[in-house]
């Protein structure tokens, strides 16, 4: 889809739930949240463009882009609505879908979204997050079609957050799609006032 080589994976039967990762993550992240939804559901998790076992162009990643991967893998998979839960990007890339096209949408879980770069935590300092790049590194060797090339991909995506998102007030008051907007009391990336800005406005 969109020039690239997306990998997905589909995992029991029901009502459609896309499980969307987070920034250099991959979709195994997400393996007991399909244990246990999968005896009631239909779960598709998939690889960002990029990360994991999906390709790249040289085209800048940015969230309307793999937004609008996730749709043209729905299309693909025949499917009209489904509810969507996202963790960090993949929160972000669920209210990019919200905003733009709601009708695609039963319902989204917004894990560790934000809506604007000015709503993300310093973190070079965190313990948490150093340990997080030197797993996905390690991970994206082993899973990726292009192995030697994370640091073209990490600078990507670096300047994706720098710049991205920008949803307005506006955009956010205007959500139709029933929203939990939800983060850990102790996340290390996403500052607590913009969880709460956004979900004052849904």
């Amino acid at each position: 889809v969109n020039g690239i080589r997306l990998w997905y994976a589909v995992f029991g039967e029901g009502p459609p739930v896309v499980l969307v990762h987070g920034g250099f993550a991959n979709a195994d992240y997400w393996g007991l949240q399909v244990r246990a939804l999968a005896p009631h559901y239909k779960v598709i998790v998939l690889d960002s463009r990029g990360h994991g076992r999906s390709s790249r162009t040289a085209t800048p990643i940015g969230y309307d882009l793999m937004s609008s991967d996730v749709l043209a893998l729905l299309d693909y998979l025949h499917i009209r609505k489904a509810a969507l839960v996202g963790w960090s990007d993949g929160a972000i890339i669920g209210l990019d879908i919200a905003i733009h096209h709601p009708e695609r949408l039963t319902k989204l879980f917004a894990f560790a979204a934000n809506s604007d770069p000015s709503g993300v935590a310093d973190v070079s300092n965190s313990q948490v997050w150093t340990a997080y790049m030197q797993r996905v590194e390690h991970e994206y060797e082993n899973l990726s079609p292009t192995p030697d090339q994370f640091k073209a991909f990490r600078s990507d995506i670096m300047n994706m957050w720098a710049t991205q998102p920008h949803f307005s007030d506006e955009q956010l008051r205007h959500i139709s799609v029933p929203t939990w907007i939800v983060d850990g009391d102790h996340d290390a990336a996403i500052k607590r006032e913009n969880t709460d800005h956004m979900a004052s406005l849904i």
